[in-house]
């Protein structure tokens, strides 16, 4: 019994599938597994070609009943190495078809009707009309039947099974046949019309009558099923013209190296169906042994005519095609079969091998494409269907699905998955922050803190528990970086740097041996500092006392890199992102010109210093150990770490990112009035709402405002003058800055804010001049 291979476009199922017999294999689908992946550059790619079956298929002297073209010409071949590490799968397939030589290919036929070229590419419909499409639906699905009947009555001669029931069978589609549109019978002055579905095979077309071989149709089921469209059928106007499967390579192939049609002109038919399906053969059994008592030759189906006049049927609707009025009548000229034999072989092969058998002779193509549209094999990570951290991030995420299908088709999840998250500080703040972040789906996360975590820490900071505390504790920024591989997995990739941050006020380097070895650490401090904030997308400044904040915010803008800011007080909280350098808002004024009214307005906003006239201290000095702690009402962090996260993840949906505006403020605003919703007319309106530059909150009054505090020019971390020095002077403007023994005169007069200062000290004068002037005058 022959063999059925696997259509997998049209059938879809295989051997495991309970609808098919047990007995059923795959043929001629050859597969090749690698131990290593660097095998794949060693294999020889054409020779796993030369497994195309017609190649294989009998010659005229052997059994011509065995020929079976619907098993010879659908092989395939598969080049696959699993990795069972990793779980990833190399694989590369490809379908094997016989090229012509160049020059020599499959092309149309130049056949005329009225003396008109005939188009090589006709709809179905177009040709024939809707009743014969109908008719040819009918016709091939009795023909699947009857195809199917055959192979069970043949298991059941080589099973034992005398019924020949078939119970458990379905019915495949045979990829080739041969269709006869039209045979009249006369009767008298009766007559009826048949459409003739048969096998293809080199018995049945020489069975044909001469007739009957001039007008046959080769008929293949495309694996190509989008419909052809009604003005493609044309290419006299330039249309492209349809794809046709690559099943149509080897159909026409067979036809010349076996039954001999070289150089002749055929018509072909691209059989394209969306209504195929599997038949379950015990619900066509009636049917099938009514066709088969009938006696009838073929799978007729009758109709009285599939002619199409005028472009109407004579009866039934009009529109009805079954679904297969989009295939297509093709007129090709069928290459020879010595145009087929090259590369010529050896002399010596050729002299050993006839021409005809001799595989080397012919050559074959058919290597998909990979995804860079190139051969290449493709690869196939199957993590996710085995590996627990994967499961728990497609888990994870899938609040971030929901919400982009359901209301946010803008938001960005690949953009935020990719993104590397600085955290400055690991304590309260950093450890609600970092958490908010795995919600957003943001796996890349570096914590930078040198405190430890100690026994009052974990109640308060989520990523710590007590045993964090044993033997002194934990370096803090370690511990939260392994508690984040915990709660969310192996795929978060998050690092924690033991780092101390130099301060204003707080002195180095004045030990008894010169301090060398301190002024070396903190200058590595320094650089390693600069570097991670320089590598990051954006930086979360968290951290307890405020001179901490001023190194990052001035490295921030000297590499241009986003900062969010978050502080907290007793029962307030302060989340607000920092301006970005003038630099940055020089590039940006032409787009925002076209998007706001009046481009002078735009302005820098300010950082965290902007609101001081004094340079940031040490605001630990003179203080006893109750008033160096941060105080803080339980509930203020987790608020102010889900407000810092949020306003992070919409400035990153803003088209101006960082830079975007402040909201505008209008007199007849209410600022205080609840809007839940953003009309999108703001310049600051972002895919998840509107980005304020400050948000400040208490929960004494359980209100909130969002202040606009522009950048102030004299500001001893975010000011011109401030930012050039660092960037000229690096660790030694630090140190410069952090051992001032004048109490941040050096830093004032840098920014300019002691000129600021003397230049309001006089106006002040010269208003207090002026009052007394006027009452000496009035006495």
């Amino acid at each position: 019994m022959m063999k059925k291979p696997m259509f997998i476009l049209l059938d879809g199922t295989n051997g495991s599938n309970p609808m098919v017999k047990s007995t059923r294999s795959i043929h001629s689908n050859h597969s090749k597994k690698l131990n290593k992946n660097d095998f794949l550059n060693e294999v020889n790619l054409p020779s796993l070609l030369k497994c195309c079956g017609i190649l294989n298929s009998p010659s005229d002297n052997d059994n011509e009943k065995n020929d079976n073209p619907n098993v010879a010409l659908l092989s395939t071949t598969c080049i696959t190495y699993c990795n069972l590490k990793t779980n990833m799968t190399v694989y590369w397939f490809a379908f094997p078809a016989l090229a012509p030589r160049p020059g020599c290919g499959i092309g149309y036929s130049s056949t005329t009707i009225n003396n008109n070229t005939d188009p090589h590419q006709r709809r179905l419909v177009d040709e024939w009309g809707t009743r014969a499409c109908r008719t040819l639906v009918k016709s091939f699905h009795t023909f699947r039947v009857l195809q199917e009947k055959e192979e069970v009555m043949m298991d059941s001669n080589v099973n034992g099974n005398v019924d020949g029931s078939g119970n458990n069978s379905s019915v495949w589609c045979p990829p080739f046949f041969l269709l006869l549109p039209s045979t009249i019978i006369m009767d008298g002055e009766s007559s009826e019309r048949k459409m003739k579905c048969l096998p293809l095979n080199k018995n049945t077309y020489d069975s044909l009558t001469n007739e009957e071989k001039e007008s046959v149709i080769f008929g293949f089921v495309d694996p190509n099923t989008t419909p052809a469209s009604a003005t493609s059928s044309n290419n006299n106007d330039g249309i492209m013209p349809n794809a046709v499967g690559w099943t149509l390579r080897n159909l026409v192939a067979y036809l010349s190296l076996r039954l001999g049609l070289g150089g002749c002109d055929r018509t072909f038919l691209s059989y394209r169906s969306p209504f195929l399906r599997r038949i379950a053969l015990s619900e066509e059994k009636e049917s099938v042994n009514e066709s088969m008592d009938d006696n009838n030759e073929d799978c007729a189906m009758q109709d009285d005519s599939y002619e199409n006049v005028n472009g109407q049927d004579q009866d039934g609707d009009n529109n009805d095609d079954a679904g297969v009025g989009g295939s297509l009548l093709l007129d090709i000229a069928i290459p020879l079969a010595c145009d087929y034999q090259w590369p010529a072989a050896s002399t010596s092969e050729a002299s050993t091998t006839s021409g005809k058998n001799n595989m080397s002779c012919y050559k074959c193509v058919g290597w998909e494409l990979n995804k860079n549209n190139k051969p290449g094999p493709r690869s196939i990570d199957l993590r996710p269907l085995v590996s627990p951290a994967h499961l728990s991030r497609q888990a994870n995420d899938l609040n971030l699905r929901l919400m982009k299908w359901r209301a946010l088709p803008s938001l960005d999840v690949e953009k935020l998955s990719q993104m590397k998250v600085l955290l400055l500080g690991a304590g309260t703040l950093g450890c609600g922050v970092a958490r908010t972040l795995l919600g957003w789906g943001i796996r890349r996360i570096t914590f930078v803190d040198s405190g430890r975590v100690s026994y009052s820490n974990p109640v308060r900071q989520s990523l710590f528990g007590v045993a964090d505390c044993a033997n002194g504790g934990k370096f803090k920024a370690v511990a939260a970086a392994e508690s984040l591989v915990t709660v969310a997995g192996p795929d978060v990739k998050s690092e924690g740097v033991v780092l101390t941050i130099p301060m204003p006020g707080h002195s180095f380097g004045k030990g008894k041996d010169g301090g060398v070895d301190e002024t070396e650490a903190v200058r590595r401090d320094v650089e390693r500092l600069h570097g991670l904030i320089e590598d990051s997308d954006v930086v979360f400044l968290l951290t307890d006392t405020r001179e901490s904040r001023w190194l990052p915010t001035v490295m921030a803008l000297a590499t241009e890199t986003p900062l969010i800011n978050a502080a907290l007080g007793l029962d307030s909280w302060l989340v607000m992102r920092h301006g970005p350098p003038s630099s940055a808002l020089s590039s940006m004024s032409a787009t925002t010109a076209t998007t706001t009214k009046n481009s002078s307005q735009i302005q820098r906003l300010g950082c965290y210093f902007c609101s001081d006239i004094v340079a940031p201290e040490n605001s630990t000095r003179d203080r006893t150990l109750d008033q160096q702690c941060t105080v803080t009402r339980p509930g203020l962090a987790p608020i102010a770490a889900s407000m810092a996260t949020e306003l992070m993840v919409a400035m990153y949906h803003h088209p101006l990112g960082h830079c975007a505006p402040a909201p505008e403020r209008k007199r007849d605003n209410n600022s205080g009035a609840y809007a839940p919703v953003d009309d999108g007319t703001d310049a600051s309106s972002s895919a998840l709402g509107r980005l304020p530059h400050q948000i400040r909150g208490t929960v004494v009054t359980y209100t909130m405002m969002t202040p606009t505090i522009p950048a102030f020019p004299s500001c001893t971390a975010c000011a011109t003058p401030v930012v050039e020095e660092y960037r000229k002077g690096g660790f030694d403007f630090v140190q410069c800055v952090c051992c001032d023994d004048e109490d941040g005169s050096y830093l004032e007069k840098v920014s300019g804010l002691d000129s600021f200062r003397e230049e309001a000290a006089r106006k002040v004068d010269e208003c207090l001049d002026w009052d007394d002037d006027e009452e000496e005058e009035e006495e």
